[in-house]
């Protein structure tokens, strides 16, 4: 072994982990070394069944007995002679999942021990509590921006960035932010109910019902009719007659109403 340092290598000879098939090779030490080749070749044989393998066995041999029982350690390689290669641990790559969140730091978790800086060796002003790491977080509670939510941006909803082109009828979905199909008929069947007039241009509505279409957080169930105007929808309920469903408007992401369920044949 003190020959296989002094040259600087590390010696392998008869490798026969999975397609090995008796390797011999000599690795440099102290350098940035890749094994390629094709898929099968016996890269991953190589660097972790044979190399790794041996390295974690002879690091485990400096650890105590009941802390190896924290490693999930791997089997003895079937290898001949492994010279030069000192103790070590294998550090794995792991593709991450950003969000919008996501920054430098919190990716690579330094953002972390940045938190956990603060926490312990900031400098408090007179009477203020101390805080954990959490409290220098944009994404908990405790530290999240209370108007943005930790996000760094603010989105403002608007009714010109709803209603894009106020000439049309919401019949004629003049609410854009509406969703297509049933869900936007489903809309504005609850519209009809509640006796807000859909054929009419939007710039023409009352500026209050225009505001409580987009913005309103009431939310009031009502029987809905598919296809009824609103005086067939009054004359149907005064005689009682069964909706095709109830309908409950509410306020989605503060654009548009729902229903709770849907439609079942009338």
């Amino acid at each position: 072994m003190r020959a296989a340092k002094a040259s600087g290598f590390v010696r392998i000879r008869g490798a026969r982990e999975h397609n090995l098939k008796n390797v011999d090779v000599d690795i440099p030490r102290d350098a940035l070394v890749v094994f390629t080749g094709v898929s099968g070749s016996g890269k991953s044989s190589l660097a972790f069944s044979t190399l790794y393998a041996e390295a974690q066995r002879r690091y485990l041999e400096s650890v105590s007995p009941y802390a190896r029982r924290l490693f999930h350690q791997m089997e003895v390689p079937e290898v001949d002679l492994i010279e030069g290669l000192p103790p070590a641990v294998a550090l794995q790559q792991q593709r991450g999942s950003p969000t919008t969140r996501s920054s430098v730091g919190s990716v690579t978790t330094l953002s972390n021990l940045l938190r956990m800086l603060y926490s312990r060796a900031g400098d408090y002003p007179p009477g203020q509590p101390h805080l954990e790491a959490e409290s220098f977080s944009p994404n908990t509670p405790e530290g999240a921006c209370p108007r943005c939510h930790g996000l760094g941006r603010i989105h403002e909803v608007t009714e010109a960035s709803m209603v894009p082109d106020p000439s049309k009828t919401i019949r004629e979905r003049a609410i854009a932010a509406w969703p297509m199909a049933w869900g936007g008929q489903n809309l504005r069947d609850i519209l009809i109910t509640l006796g807000i007039d859909v054929d009419t241009p939007w710039r023409e509505l009352p500026k209050k019902v225009r505001n409580w279409i987009l913005f309103t957080e009431e939310q009031p169930q009502v029987p809905v009719y598919p296809g009824w105007s609103h005086d067939e929808i009054q004359r149907a309920i005064r005689r009682k007659i069964e909706p095709a469903y109830m309908g409950t408007s509410r306020a989605r992401s503060a654009t548009s109403l729902t229903a709770m369920r849907p439609p079942t044949a009338p």
